[in-house]
């Protein structure tokens, strides 16, 4: 699909279709689109967990109020980021960078690089916090956009209780922490919301030139 017709198409759906799964090819191509998400600085200080199983999604469903796209959709992932920014994070994305580039980790550039993120995130624990928070919507909103064009129906879910999720599933031992959910698979011909336009506004209330 054209990238327009496909956003058209989109919509966040509220009823999948249960009978009907994603194959193997289009989750590695979710995967792999999310590989290569932007985040700020190129850190990437995230996680998504991809949820198939029956009975994890069984426990995440009071979770998040009962919603029912939970346990319809064919595959529920889980977009995550680090509890904090640890040294070590940093180190291993120096060591890799230079590996890509096929330089040394004592290379002025790698060390000039590795400086500017070491200042740019001597910030406070909570701005931190708030800034990885903000990696994870970078990625969802390359996500929904990516689903779109390959015609895999979601859902973007923040609709649920945070700190249960993180204890349930063992996030917090992991140094993670849930941000948002979201499903993928096929709409329901069922679904109340194929009744409805896709209502926008208008792009001159959006857009303003000087």
């Amino acid at each position: 699909m054209d990238v327009l017709e496909a956003l058209n198409w989109r919509y966040a759906v509220k009823k999948f279709d249960p009978t009907k799964k994603l194959s193997v090819e289009q989750i590695d191509r979710i995967k792999k689109a999310l590989q290569l998400t932007p985040t700020s600085m190129g850190l990437q200080l995230m996680k998504f967990v991809m949820v198939e199983s029956k009975e994890i999604k069984k426990k995440i469903t009071p979770i998040a109020y009962h919603q029912p796209q939970i346990e319809e959709a064919s595959h529920l992932l889980i977009m995550c980021r680090k509890t904090d920014v640890k040294s070590e994070d940093i180190d291993s994305f120096i060591e890799e960078a230079a590996a890509v580039n096929e330089l040394e980790v004592s290379h002025k550039s790698m060390q000039d690089y590795d400086k500017s993120l070491r200042v740019s995130l001597a910030i406070p624990e909570e701005q931190q916090k708030i800034w990885m928070d903000n990696q994870v919507y970078i990625a969802l909103g390359n996500l929904m956009t990516v689903c779109a064009v390959e015609g895999i129906d979601a859902c973007p879910m923040e609709g649920f209780d945070r700190k249960r999720l993180n204890e349930e599933l063992g996030f917090n031992e992991q140094h993670l922490d849930a941000v948002v959910m979201f499903a993928l698979g096929h709409r329901s011909a069922e679904d109340y919301r194929l009744k409805f336009k896709k209502v926008r506004r208008p792009l001159e209330n959006l857009f303003q030139t000087i």
